[in-house]
């Protein structure tokens, strides 16, 4: 009896030094009670057997729910991470490529504006159907050029990104250059820096400041951006201000020439050098604001409450004092300088000061402002919760290259039937080649991006939209302009970076307005609104702009 009675309490000590997820499941509920009224206790084998079964189903138990995990995960893997489409599946990059945007569907102008030039259009006809049949283009570029970087990586896709980002530009330019139009590419190169600046960062600034209270972005990345716009203009500027120096009209003219091959190798080499510091040695300083300080940025700041309000909510304090020992003065602790906040969930909380004393301090909710780097509660913008992801291709290297050269192509043909169409549209409807150039023709380069950059601020993602409208103005000013002049130089084609007074003056203004809003690294819907009126006001200049007159 005593050597069952000791095994019976090993078995006990064993089971209570066992981990609670491995302790069998002996039941708690009190002994069962005999005929003669004394408790009857679970003897050796029972313990043994109970201490079995309750092992084998909590191991079941474990198998089936890691069974079930298992299968949740995979489901949920095979859905988040979707295998890139191929050339083997034309359907499924045709599909993903159409949905990726959807402005796609002006993608059914594309074969009607590739026809209209053979079947004899009127010209305005052609410009028009063109017009609208480049833009899907370029969105579907941008969306094949993001794929291609994704399998590149960092470096390489931006030298893509550099060079295809502005495609449309480039091949509008390039045709035009061909055909001997300077003023066309001058101006839609100028009218390109413009559009970027001035409406799609105005536009960004305004919708993004309607949403969210203020935005903030990298002020290192701005100041960067404002460096090398100042650059830009700095290149426009000394061939404008060679030509206003006392001398003969062919040596004027000459050096011009020289001053700007000069200028555009210099130019190209800084875009490279810039490439290399965003992405290599200094990338740190273009990462985005965190999300957390962006979202606290965008909340709107309480209500002040007047005076006679904050002393009508404020309830009186009255220290709770035990009844035990009733003191004649009860002195009231003094509070820190800066108190935790309470849970704005609930209307009160508990302040316990020292032993025996408690102050209830009642704080209205909606006067309890985030801590910095914080939004508030309730308004928290789940919008950005994908910011960290790692952002997985939809298309393979093959057919992303595919579907880039295929758009080119269809692209390259709008483009030019839509530079031929340029003539006789200003003809007909009475217009300036510096407004089609300045204004109409970056619309088309632009609506891609604009649409992009305004639905990224919306989201409070201020630095991508920074990066899409002030990057792409800088892409063209230090890669585009100097590229088209050294291949003009090639071609025997005179193209300057020297523009009229005009042209350079609004260059000049541009830049210095825009510099000055994105320095503080801050902005609002009142600034987007005085970038977007300068741009009206720079169309309707060069609406007037004497026809007669060159910009170049």
């Amino acid at each position: 009896m005593p050597n069952i009675f000791n095994r019976f309490r090993r078995r006990v000590s064993e089971a209570e030094s066992l981990p609670s997820s491995q302790a069998p499941c002996v039941p708690d509920h009190p002994p069962r009670i005999d005929s003669h009224g004394s408790p009857r206790h679970w003897g050796p084998r029972a313990a043994a057997l109970a201490s079995g079964v309750a092992r084998r189903s909590m191991d079941m138990r474990r198998s089936l729910a890691a069974s079930r995990a298992t299968a949740e995960s995979e489901s949920l893997g095979a859905e988040a991470a979707v295998p890139p489409a191929g050339l083997k599946q034309p359907w499924q990059v045709v599909r993903r490529s159409l949905l990726s945007s959807w402005i796609n569907v002006l993608l059914l102008l594309v074969p009607v504006g590739i026809a209209s030039h053979p079947a004899k259009f009127p010209d305005v006809a052609v410009f028009i159907i063109n017009f609208f049949a480049i833009v899907p283009l370029a969105k579907v570029l941008g969306y094949a050029t993001e794929q291609l970087a994704l399998h590149l990586g960092e470096t390489p896709g931006g030298l893509l990104n550099a060079t295809f980002g502005n495609a449309v530009e480039l091949l509008v330019g390039v045709l035009a250059l061909v055909k001997g139009q300077i003023e066309i590419v001058q101006t839609s190169l100028v009218g390109s820096i413009l559009s970027n600046l001035l409406l799609v960062g105005g536009c960004c600034f305004f919708f993004g400041g309607l949403r969210n209270n203020e935005q903030v972005f990298n002020a290192h990345a701005a100041q960067s951006y404002g460096s090398l716009l100042a650059m830009a203009i700095l290149s426009a500027l000394l061939p404008a201000a060679y030509n206003s120096l006392n001398a003969r009209a062919t040596e004027l003219k000459s050096g011009t020439l020289t001053l700007s091959h000069v200028t555009a190798i210099s130019l190209l080499i800084i875009y490279v050098a810039y490439l290399f510091f965003q992405l290599k040695t200094h990338s740190n300083l273009f990462s985005a604001v965190p999300r957390e300080e962006r979202a606290a940025a965008a909340q709107r700041p309480p209500k002040t409450p007047s005076d006679e309000e904050r002393d009508a909510a404020t309830p009186v304090v009255v220290p709770a004092v035990p009844a035990t020992a009733v003191p004649t003065a009860v002195a009231t602790p003094e509070l820190p300088q800066s108190p935790p906040l309470p849970d704005t969930s609930r209307p009160s909380a508990d302040l316990n000061d020292g032993p025996g004393l408690n102050h209830t301090v009642v704080v209205p909710a909606k006067e309890v402002a985030a801590p910095a780097g914080r939004p508030a509660a309730g308004n928290y913008n789940d919008e950005d919760a994908d910011d960290e992801e790692e952002e997985r291709p939809e298309l393979t290297v093959m057919a992303a290259l595919v579907l880039l050269l295929v758009i080119t192509g269809l692209t390259g043909v709008c483009a030019e039937f839509l530079v031929d169409s340029i003539d006789g549209l200003t003809t007909k409807w009475n217009l300036s080649p510096s407004f089609v150039g300045m204004i109409l023709l970056p619309i088309v380069g632009n609506a891609a991006e604009h649409v992009t950059a305004v639905t990224v601020a919306v989201r409070n993602k201020m630095d991508l939209a920074l990066g899409v409208a002030v990057g792409s103005s800088i892409q063209i000013a230090l890669f585009v302009m100097p590229f088209l002049c050294i291949l003009g130089w090639i071609i025997g084609q005179p193209l300057t970076i020297y523009f009229s007074p005009f042209t350079t003056v609004m260059l000049f203004i541009t830049v210095l307005l825009v510099n000055y809003i994105i320095g503080d690294g801050r902005t609002n819907w009142l600034e987007g609104l005085v970038l977007v009126f300068a741009y009206v006001i720079i169309g309707v200049a060069y609406f007037l702009y004497p026809k007669d007159m060159a910009t170049s």
